[in-house]
């Protein structure tokens, strides 16, 4: 199988394996209470997966869209501008539909309790503006939930990504000066890398502005603009790259560390695409058409059915009472956003196909 080939069916792979990663991200059911605070063995393995091993499908994210966006090493003003048309039909209509519909069942579940979901704040006290914040950051809103993110929260990446795209030019450059100065030396190239990354733990954050975003989607480019495939790059450091993974987590929960946990993200994006790239090559792995092409929809629709989840295990009803079981709800509840959603969409698509091709993005 030729390079382009293979790795084009790992970009299509990994679209399931890595919504199913942001679903555990999401399911860190420690916070809940007492009940599962007390079962160390299982909150310890939840915490690690959730907090450590989960959070590999954003930069491996932003590095694919890095990849896609500059695949083809050229790159002008009227490139630049073809490639944002198209992504506001394939990101910025989705973001603007399932905020709002996030937003109309918000409003409607807090015109019945009174408290308006994620928004946190009084059906009484919402007003216009506070409407128009929750499409950006629900953080803005006086009294509101503290995360700096939409109204469907899990769509701030969806918000990073396309302010990080309209900054491609930026990053072209950047990508352009870091090939130029590293030259044919990959020592140079290495710890020149190593040191963006360390001195990416003293940049500012600000709303939409993801440094760490930057940094992978710079690193996809890098690939693209030389026309290279990441795969044939990564493939030899599968095993290495594993090996280093499991040191540097073992490290970081001995002494924490911001260069160290940036370290996790390189290391493990490495490891993921290698070792996706072994198994699709021998056959093991194949894409799954169903889930790649699912995998956003469930992506766009699952916090409304894992909101519902979260609110029954905290209730004293269906406390833990045991490690395994604990370990049983968290997986189980995974399980369930993903048939509800495959379900979902299965129906809408048969259903109402015009409306799920826009929600989509034009996915299909």
């Amino acid at each position: 199988m030729k390079p382009t080939d293979l790795q084009s069916k790992v970009i299509a792979f990994m679209r399931f394996p890595l919504l199913v990663l942001l679903l555990f991200l999401h399911c860190n059911f420690t916070t809940l209470g007492e009940e599962w605070a007390s079962l160390p063995f299982a909150s310890h393995f939840i915490n690690i997966f959730s907090q450590r091993v989960a959070p590999i499908v954003f930069p491996v994210s932003f590095f694919i869209a890095g990849y896609l966006f500059f695949k083809t090493g050229q790159f002008s003003s009227d490139i630049y501008l073809k490639k944002l048309i198209h992504r506001v039909q394939s990101l910025l209509v989705p973001f603007f539909l399932w905020n709002l519909l996030y937003l109309l069942l918000a409003i409607i579940i807090g015109l019945f309790t009174g408290e308006i979901p994620i928004l946190g704040i009084l059906y009484d006290n919402l007003t216009f503006t506070d409407g128009l914040k929750s499409f950006w950051d629900i953080s803005l809103i006086a009294g509101g939930n503290s995360i700096a993110a939409p109204i469907a929260v899990q769509f701030w990446f969806v918000r990073d990504l396309m302010v990080t795209m309209v900054c491609s030019p930026l990053i072209y450059f950047a990508v352009k000066w870091f090939i130029t100065l590293s030259g044919r030396r990959p020592l140079v190239r290495y710890l020149l890398f190593l040191a963006i990354v360390f001195a990416l733990g003293y940049c500012p954050h600000f709303t939409a502005i993801n440094p760490d975003g930057w940094l992978f989607f710079a690193y996809g480019a890098y690939f693209g603009i030389k026309k290279k495939e990441f795969i044939v790059a990564m493939l030899p450091y599968a095993l290495p790259s594993f090996i280093v993974l499991a040191i540097v987590i073992g490290i970081e929960q001995l002494i924490p560390c911001e260069f160290i946990y940036r370290l996790e993200y390189v290391v493990g994006l490495i490891f993921v695409i290698s070792f996706t790239t072994v198994m699709v090559r021998a056959g093991t792995w194949y894409v799954n058409m169903t889930l790649a092409n699912g995998s956003f929809f469930i992506f766009s629709y699952h916090y409304m059915v894992l909101g519902f989840i979260i609110w029954l295990l905290g209730s004293s009803a269906l406390a833990p009472h045991s490690a395994w079981l604990a370990l049983l709800y968290y997986v189980l509840a995974v399980i369930i956003v993903v048939f509800l959603g495959l379900l979902f969409y299965w129906l809408m698509r048969t259903r109402l196909p015009f409306i799920t091709y826009i929600l989509m993005g034009g996915r299909r």
